[in-house]
């Protein structure tokens, strides 16, 4: 079972796990156009990482532990059982080319937006509904600036 630290303590494994490995496919890159855009979206989990911190440490966050149990879908169990929520077990070596990488990018942004969208039903406090109102949209940029790169490639 999850509660609401549990679920801003996944927030902030995820968007760390993000701004490493983009920081790291920036140093793989030859192309200067790829690794702008992945030292972006590096710093956009950082941010991102930092606001669910400060958030954490700053709510009381206090929601029914049946309700929660019931509400949570059971895809976020699979997910996290599968480890789907991070880019750790992602063997790179195995990456044959920008375009797989890239479409591993929107797969590991979907979950992401798939999560948010999940915890945003569970908070009250309309500063934080709208922070991660926020986040989500630009979680959704990300895969519009991944797509436009398999685009261009």
């Amino acid at each position: 079972m999850f509660t609401m630290d549990d679920l801003f303590d996944i927030a902030i494994k995820m968007e760390k796990n993000g701004e490493s490995v983009y920081m790291d496919s920036v140093g793989r890159m030859d192309r200067p156009d790829l690794k702008e855009v992945l030292q972006w979206m590096a710093d956009e989990e950082a941010g991102h990482r930092e606001w669910f911190k400060t958030q954490k440490n700053k709510l009381k966050l206090e929601i029914d532990e049946q309700q929660l149990k019931e509400m949570v879908p059971g895809i976020l169990h699979q997910m996290m059982e599968d480890k789907a929520l991070s880019l750790d077990d992602i063997d790179f070596s195995q990456v044959k080319n920008i375009r797989d990488l890239m479409e591993t990018f929107i797969g590991f942004e979907e979950d992401t937006i798939l999560f948010y969208e999940m915890l945003d039903m569970f908070i009250d406090d309309p500063d934080v509904k709208q922070g991660i109102d926020t986040i989500l949209e630009e979680e959704r940029k990300h895969i519009q600036n991944l797509r436009e790169m398999i685009r261009k490639l």
